[in-house]
């Protein structure tokens, strides 16, 4: 459900959606039963496996901001620090609170009784597989070659649908801009000029910036679906489209996402937080 896309622009989150199956199971969960499913839950549909990548964007970002900005970089210090509010235990607590606020007893036990449909097995499996760097590389003389050899339109178009369906696109752009606004957010308030001025104007910019790359990142996207989905036949990649369009996986998509959301305010509040203490505490 949840994987990666490497492209120029960015380690992007590629979310798609999930597959369900009805249950008539209608028991009320305990609140540590909610938290074992829950924990479960981003197992299996690979989202624990998307955040535990975080790190290593946050990374990227601060090494593309140093060579972008020299004189604005945060020191090593600095950087370890914010780097400490996206641990592993941090970022999957926050993102299981707001899962198990968003998250019913019934949604939560069909969502895991989806996992039993073997199409979907595969597809989560092949999705995880395709964010290794192996796979990655593989993925992009995959998409090169397509540029020789396209799908036929047929194909084409399951994969426009499936990305329109899981709102993969707009859920890369919404992490993406969160991503940063969070870097400016830490920048502003280093140079101490986080004002609502500067803020709607850095609001402004990142908007405009997004819009310019969506039809190319959308793109990006829809071609490295068919190499994640290579070894999916129409027929499963339709079905699957079908499995997304339910109310119960586009709830999920949605609290997903936000908790995402979330999960990356959160972390960077905290680690302006223990940067400005720490300037603070070397100009006292």
């Amino acid at each position: 459900m949840f994987t990666y896309i490497k492209t120029s622009v960015l380690t992007l989150l590629l979310i798609s959606s999930m597959s369900l199956h009805g249950t008539e199971n209608h028991h009320e969960l305990t609140h540590s039963e909610s938290d074992q499913n829950i924990i479960q839950l981003m197992q299996v549909t690979g989202l624990k496996h998307a955040l535990d990548s975080f790190p290593q964007e946050i990374r990227s970002q601060l090494k593309q901001h140093k060579i972008g900005n020299p004189g604005a970089a945060l020191s090593e210090e600095e950087s370890g620090l914010l780097l400490s509010q996206f641990e592993a235990d941090k970022i999957h607590n926050t993102l299981k609170q707001h899962l198990n606020r968003e998250l019913d007893s019934d949604t939560l036990t069909t969502l895991l009784n989806m996992h039993n449909d073997p199409v979907m097995k595969r597809i989560i499996g092949a999705e995880i597989t395709a964010s290794s760097e192996d796979m990655q590389k593989e993925m992009t003389a995959f998409v090169a070659d397509l540029n020789h050899q396209p799908p036929t339109e047929k194909r084409t178009q399951l994969m426009q649908q499936l990305d329109r369906t899981s709102m993969s696109t707009e859920s890369v752009i919404s992490i993406v801009e969160m991503l940063m606004l969070g870097m400016s957010e830490l920048m502003m308030a280093r140079e101490g000029t986080n004002n609502d001025n500067n803020r709607q104007q850095m609001q402004t910019i990142v908007t405009r910036t997004t819009q310019l790359i969506e039809d190319e990142l959308r793109q990006q996207i829809i071609m490295s679906m068919h190499y994640i989905y290579r070894d999916f036949s129409d027929e499963e990649i339709a079905y699957y489209t079908e499995q997304l369009k339910r109310d119960e996986s586009r709830h999920f998509t949605r609290a997903a996402i936000e908790g995402i959301g979330i999960v990356i305010f959160d972390a960077f509040k905290h680690g302006i937080d223990q940067l400005l203490l720490l300037r603070n505490a070397r100009s006292a």
